[in-house]
């Protein structure tokens, strides 16, 4: 992916989760249209239930009534029915069974309510033409409040004709608590709605979720392959400058020696003449010439050597001391005053011990030139969020801030001699044991400061920055 790419993509995220945004609603709206649907359904199935229960049951006992008038020879005499005791005892089996049942009577033609399960109304008369003294063709059921039948609460009251003989002798009414009836309903439309609640919500917690992990995949797995492009780049372009710096170093020896050998085989062949001491000289820049180029191949084998090192637990503190003990009479000839700031508590780190005495021995080196007489370093040792930080701090004439990182390239250098592979090979020595170099500004206000950053082993002693 390409920076322009890359920014497409930062400016296309609102769009993504504004596209989430969506579809999770769509998904909210859609469940919701269905629960409501779903529920509606669900509730009326229950109340139909409930009211075919009722109609059968007022259906059976108006047969049963029906042929108890039959077996008792009188089947039209609806006021027998009354004192007949198996009728109190299943109205009274029957309502403590079932409390929600609020009554159960039986009505004649003329209105006059024959028996009741609750005996102060019996003998009363309903009021003609109002709902409670229609007589019906079929069972039917109806809500209504009377203050005879219903004795003033609020009913389903469930009709069924008494028959003899296909001809209507008078009603059995039953009645359903239509209070609990509702408390019912909504009991079941509240349970069916926390299902579809949950259902609903779960559903797009998890097309968020779902979608939330597919767009962080997707980001991160873009910026990972713009690091692996951007690092592909600055390998490429490495490369290029490592060719190109290579064919410079190792051109200027060769024409060096290729003239020096012109003008040996020009002596040789009698066409110009030369003293003994120029010969050897030219010799002997010959020579420094195939060293210089020794040299270079040396350096150039240890930046592309990968084979495996000597991997050793050692204290930081322990080895700059060592490596200053060899720059002892050096920091003296230069006469440069030398500060050390290190931890009480010993700093362990795991790498090849002489690749890091190598890296300590060229950035002291570096900052030994840079200085030249009379200046200061100081290196500064601290162990802190499981790493262990070192800083080679001088205060010479500095690096400007646009070749920080090109310090590291392969035969960029500032110094006037030098092959300019030192730095980018204590880089790549660095990287390799799975820490970091950096070049910082020097906080001493002028100078460089180098900054190394390697794990600490497991027995280290961690300690914040100050």
């Amino acid at each position: 992916m390409s920076e322009s790419q890359a920014s497409r993509a930062r400016r296309g995220a609102p769009g993504v989760w504004l596209s989430i945004a969506l579809a999770v609603a769509v998904v909210a709206i859609v469940g919701t249209a269905i629960a409501l649907v779903d529920i509606r359904r669900d509730v009326q199935d229950r109340r139909d239930e409930q009211l075919a229960r009722l109609i059968s049951h007022a259906e059976r006992s108006a047969a049963h009534i029906a042929s108890q008038l039959q077996e008792d020879g009188a089947p039209r005499e609806l006021e027998a029915i009354k004192s007949t005791r198996w009728l109190r005892t299943y109205w009274t089996q029957t309502l403590s069974r079932q409390p929600y049942r609020l009554y159960a009577t039986i009505v004649d033609l003329n209105g006059t309510i024959v028996a009741h399960t609750n005996r102060d109304q019996e003998g009363k008369q309903l009021q003609p033409g109002e709902q409670a003294a229609a007589i019906p063709l079929a069972a039917e059921q109806v809500e209504l409040i009377d203050d005879v039948l219903t004795t003033g609460q609020r009913a389903i009251d469930v009709r069924v004709p008494i028959k003899q003989d296909n001809e209507t002798i008078g009603v059995y009414h039953a009645g359903l608590d239509a209070d609990w009836l509702d408390e019912q309903l909504a009991d079941e439309a509240t349970r069916r709605s926390w299902f579809w609640i949950m259902l609903i919500g779960g559903t797009c917690c998890v097309l968020l979720l779902s979608s939330g992990t597919v767009v962080h995949v997707t980001r991160r797995t873009a910026r990972l392959e713009h690091q692996l492009e951007t690092a592909e780049a600055r390998r490429v372009s490495e490369m290029h400058e490592l060719v190109l710096g290579i064919a410079h170093e190792i051109r200027n020896p060769l024409n060096a020696i290729r003239l020096n050998l012109h003008t040996v085989g020009q002596v040789f062949h009698d066409q110009t003449a030369l003293s003994d001491e120029e010969i050897g000289s030219m010799l002997d820049e010959m020579e420094e010439e195939i060293a210089r180029l020794e040299t270079l191949m040396r350096e150039m084998l240890g930046f592309a050597r990968t084979g495996s090192r000597e991997i050793a637990p050692l204290d930081v503190a322990d080895e700059i001391k060592r490596t200053i003990m060899l720059l002892r009479s050096k920091l003296d000839q230069h006469h440069i005053e030398l500060r050390l700031d290190l931890p009480d508590e010993p700093c362990r780190v795991s790498v090849d011990p002489t690749r890091l005495r190598q890296v300590l021995i060229n950035l002291l080196n570096n900052a030994v030139e840079a200085i030249g007489t009379g200046g200061r370093i100081e290196i500064i040792v601290r162990c802190w969020r499981a790493q262990v930080e070192i800083s080679v701090i001088d205060n010479g004439p500095g690096i400007a801030a646009e070749d920080r990182q090109r310090v590291f390239i392969p035969f960029f250098s500032t110094k006037a001699s030098g092959t300019g592979l030192g730095l980018a090979l204590a880089r790549k020595f660095i990287e390799e044991a799975g820490g970091t170099l950096l070049c910082e500004e020097s906080p001493l206000g002028r100078g460089s400061c180098f900054r190394i950053s390697l794990p600490a082993t497991s027995g280290a002693t961690l300690e914040p920055v100050l």
